[in-house]
């Protein structure tokens, strides 16, 4: 055998598994081509959504201002909705919902009922089997963020300056921005493979769309806990379930979209 033959013949094995089967090229090694053309998309498709919902964004507030009535008429709650100008007025017509429903802190059988609540999270938390740990990290986590709450309301329940209202347009800004800044994220994270055109339209256009119609919902239910059941629970719905909630779903969409054929 002479060494061109050889070395063809190593090559072969190389790739070649145990049983004979050919061995693949593994997907983190994989490369892909890189058309000039995908630029116009990169760049592109954010633009393009961001100036639509530019162009929209009055008709977008308005329905969020909308739902926002809707909400207060099917719940019942004592709220009085209003508007929050934006911009600083720059941009006339663009107005927040404006949220006045009271939320006061605990009062004594609320803060004991809470510390009483965490503490049998946390027993809870230790009978979890192991196969379901992360379950059992998320329960302490909730337990921290509710203890620190909790002996904070104990000691300086004056001192907490934020409020219900506030709490609510704030969130809705953070959504605001996300809208924005969401197709950039895409265009950094998925536009820059090799897919149809119309999956990078669909993953932005769903995630749009699910972001419009989920965040006054999101928020209203966020209001009415802490409507009812005082602001202790204000420091976990701004770290857990806040923006953390859209962020998730976000990555939900974005993987979705990546196991379409």
């Amino acid at each position: 055998m002479s060494l061109q033959e050889r070395l063809q013949h190593f090559k072969a094995v190389r790739h070649t598994g145990h049983g004979g089967e050919r061995i693949s090229l593994h997907r983190a090694m994989r490369t892909e081509p890189f058309r000039r053309l995908r630029w116009l998309e990169i760049l592109g498709l954010p633009l393009l959504f961001n100036l639509l919902l530019l162009a929209f964004l009055p008709q977008t507030l308005a329905f969020w201002q909308a739902v926002t009535e809707w909400s207060i008429a099917a719940t019942g709650v004592p709220a009085q909705l209003s508007r929050l100008e934006i911009l600083d007025g720059r941009i006339p017509g663009l107005w927040l919902p404006w949220l006045d429903l009271p939320a006061s802190v605990p009062s004594f059988w609320q803060w004991w009922s809470n510390g009483l609540a965490g503490l049998l999270l946390l027993l809870l938390s230790f009978l979890i089997s192991p196969e379901n740990m992360p379950l059992r990290y998320l329960l302490r986590l909730f337990v921290i963020i509710q203890a620190c709450a909790c002996v904070y309301f104990a000691f300086l329940p004056a001192a907490f300056s934020h409020s219900l209202p506030e709490y609510h347009s704030s969130c809705l800004t953070f959504v605001l921005t996300l809208l924005f800044l969401m197709p950039w994220v895409h265009a950094l994270t998925f536009h820059v493979l090799e897919k149809p055109l119309w999956h990078k339209l669909a993953l932005s256009g769903a995630s749009l769309a699910y972001l419009l119609l989920e965040a006054p919902l999101h928020y209203f239910a966020a209001a009415l806990v802490l409507h009812y059941g005082s602001l202790l629970f204000m420091p976990l719905l701004f770290i857990l379930g806040s923006l953390m909630m859209e962020v998730m779903m976000m990555i939900a969409l974005y993987a979705w979209a990546m196991s379409w054929e």
